[in-house]
């Protein structure tokens, strides 16, 4: 009972909408608010729509021993900040958050700053940063305000069925990076160091960069509307589209192969195949209209289709590896 009580006492003396405790689970209600901060260690946040018209903050948590944890929530003025208390050094168990956004809610902005854990969000409308040494990213029909920002080192990257605003960036350390059946508008990035890069089923804006340090970059079924850039540095990269771009489009690896194949060329675009003299090799179906050579630190071969108007250009480019063209 000291716990709860002690809980309870925060609450109130801090002005916190309507908060009940049970056991294991502590929830809270809010209004007037416009932004949301987490500062967690190890909890995970899901955030879905509520049922309501009122922001509703829940809260399980199954740690032991149970005085070693504790959870802190404070409003101040249009802030929520939320806060994990731990103490001890054999705590060990679960612990989760769980926010209920009301439809209206999209200019409210959730900031998530956790050394392992997960953030999970579907069906809401809002601004979204999020930090993590090791924690995932799931998305899932979210609508995210322009230039939200991702970030984990270690976590994987899921989205799937949303729209993905301008100037959003999504990067990982060492996680793959999947996306899913996605509108993605201009100037934005999603890389990993050394995870794979999958994107299938997609739409995308102009200047949107899709990277790799170390890992396969794989796209498949993408609609390209402006610019694109598909990289690896000693990873494969492989592009597969129904029909070619309107706009010019990159794919390039260090080390690794290079694929590209489309279901349709036309009579209109430019192939500039290039690798290393001294390794790899270029296999293309079609005739070379021009062939050249450069020096950057190595020597370079260039192998160049033209047809038509000569655009797009489709770049395909390796240090050491493959360029592949396939009809």
């Amino acid at each position: 009972m000291r716990r709860i009580s002690v809980i309870l006492a925060v609450a109130c003396v801090l002005g916190v909408g309507a908060a009940t405790v049970e056991a294991d689970k502590e929830s809270w209600e809010f209004t007037g608010v416009d932004e949301i901060r987490l500062d967690g260690v190890s909890g995970d946040l899901i955030i879905r729509p509520a049922t309501g018209n009122k922001i509703v903050l829940e809260l399980r948590s199954d740690v032991h021993p149970s005085e070693n944890f504790r959870g802190e929530v404070d409003q101040s003025g249009s802030t929520v900040r939320i806060d994990e208390d731990w103490s001890g050094s054999n705590s060990s168990g679960d612990v989760e958050w769980t926010l209920f956004l009301p439809n209206g809610a999209n200019g409210v902005s959730v900031e998530m700053s956790t050394a392992s854990g997960d953030i999970d969000c579907a069906e809401v409308a809002l601004q979204l940063d999020f930090e993590s040494a090791s924690g995932d990213v799931k998305l899932d029909d979210v609508e995210l305000a322009d230039r939200s920002e991702f970030s984990t080192a270690s976590g994987d990257i899921m989205l799937s069925d949303m729209t993905v605003e301008r100037h959003t960036k999504f990067s990982t350390a060492s996680g793959d990076v999947e996306l899913s059946d996605l509108k993605i508008e201009d100037e934005c990035s999603f890389s990993t160091a050394s995870g794979d890069v999958s994107v299938e089923g997609c739409t995308a804006g102009d200047d949107v960069d899709f990277s790799s340090a170390s890992g396969d970059v794989e796209v498949r079924r993408v609609q390209l509307e402006g610019e694109s850039r598909f990289s690896s540095a000693s990873g494969d990269v492989s592009v597969v589209l129904d029909k070619l771009p309107k706009h010019d489009l990159v794919a390039s690896s260090a080390s690794g192969d290079v694929d590209f194949k489309a279901g349709a060329y036309g009579d209109d675009f430019k192939l500039v195949l290039v690798k290393r003299k001294d390794k790899g090799r270029i296999s293309c179906p079609f005739k070379y209209t021009k062939e050249d050579e450069y020096e950057d630190h190595h020597v370079y071969e260039v192998k160049i289709v033209e047809r038509g108007k000569g655009a797009p250009e489709i770049k395909l480019k390796t240090a050491s590896g493959k360029v592949t063209v396939k009809d």
